[in-house]
């Protein structure tokens, strides 16, 4: 547990995750009600006792947080929103798409023979495909108890007194949210924008169809914004935004090159493989790597870069 203060009425908290990025980055806001907590970590007993240690080291009661609002709904964002609005008889907010998102990744009991048949689909084995279902399962105990969690219809709000314009951001999520506070040209950017690491862009089951020019446009849509700093969900906060944000794209471009390159008759998986032979992948990091090559590739597709067969299964080639 770290925690910084950004601003005499701003706390930045890193949760633990059992994650490689280690740390999920919250963030607290006082205002003239109390406190707006902007996502929350992953539940589990390392994050559970972290959070114990803010309210004590910050000399906040757990009620003083009347608000909590989720960039996403990935489970190291919204893991603990239960447990916290248990905790603190908060309201929790997340965008309308994300919400069902939510509730389809962990809700509903149609996802894993969703994400089961995908991966199928692509050619990935039956040995790696119950080892990814049995780690999706361990998230979803994570995620619990469920919150109530409101659909946000606000374009603005007062986190810190002061308002915020939301701005919706799809790619990393369809429905995921960024915050902007126009006078000081802050981003409160959740996923959107990492430092040093990429984020995670993802064809996946009830998402977007096209989600790396879901992404693609959003970094380029943040570029009309005036922004000095970025506060993000994982990794440092950012202050050469706009060269992050290149550094970004030119990433995804060089991404499509090489995938491109390698689509000579072969399946998603068989070219995940050999994106990333030479590294040890566990079956959380190989889901990841395998729908972020899907996303990549049916990027490719749609702009007719490369074609894929419907055989079985799918094949990509030139």
């Amino acid at each position: 547990m770290l925690i910084a203060q950004l601003k005499d009425n701003v706390y930045r908290i890193g949760i633990p995750v059992p994650f490689p990025m280690k740390h999920v980055y919250c963030y607290l806001l006082k205002n003239e009600a109390g406190y707006t907590l902007i996502d929350t970590g992953l539940n589990y007993e390392k994050a559970r006792v972290a959070w114990e240690e803010v309210f004590e080291d910050l000399h906040i009661s757990p009620n003083e947080i009347h608000t909590i609002i989720l960039t996403h709904f990935h489970p190291d964002h919204s893991g603990m929103a239960g447990w916290l609005q248990q905790k603190t008889g908060a309201e929790v907010w997340m965008s309308s798409t994300d919400l069902e998102m939510f509730q389809l990744a962990f809700q509903k009991e149609v996802q894993s023979a969703n994400v089961d048949e995908l991966l199928a689909a692509h050619g990935v084995q039956e040995e790696l495909r119950n080892a990814i279902h049995t780690n999706l399962t361990k998230i979803t105990n994570n995620v619990q108890p469920f919150a109530e969690i409101k659909p946000i219809t606000k374009k603005e709000w007062k986190l810190d007194g002061r308002e915020w314009q939301f701005i919706e951001t799809p790619g990393h999520s369809q429905g995921h949210f960024c915050f902007y506070q126009e006078e000081d040209q802050i981003l409160l950017a959740g996923d959107m924008i990492l430092d040093e690491i990429t984020p995670n862009i993802s064809l996946w089951p009830g998402g977007s169809k096209h989600p790396l020019n879901d992404y693609l446009e959003s970094l380029n849509k943040l570029k009309g914004y005036s922004i000095s700093e970025a506060w993000p969900g994982h990794g440092e906060v950012i202050h050469n935004v706009f060269q992050r944000i290149q550094e970004l794209i030119d990433h995804h471009q060089y991404r499509l090159h090489e995938i491109k390159a390698l689509a000579v008759n072969k399946s998603g998986f068989e070219i995940t493989d050999e994106l990333f032979a030479e590294r040890e992948l566990n079956a959380h990091q190989w889901r990841f790597a395998i729908s972020e090559t899907l996303a990549h590739l049916e990027h490719l597709v749609d702009y007719q870069k490369i074609r894929r067969i419907h055989s079985v299964p799918y094949l990509y080639a030139k």
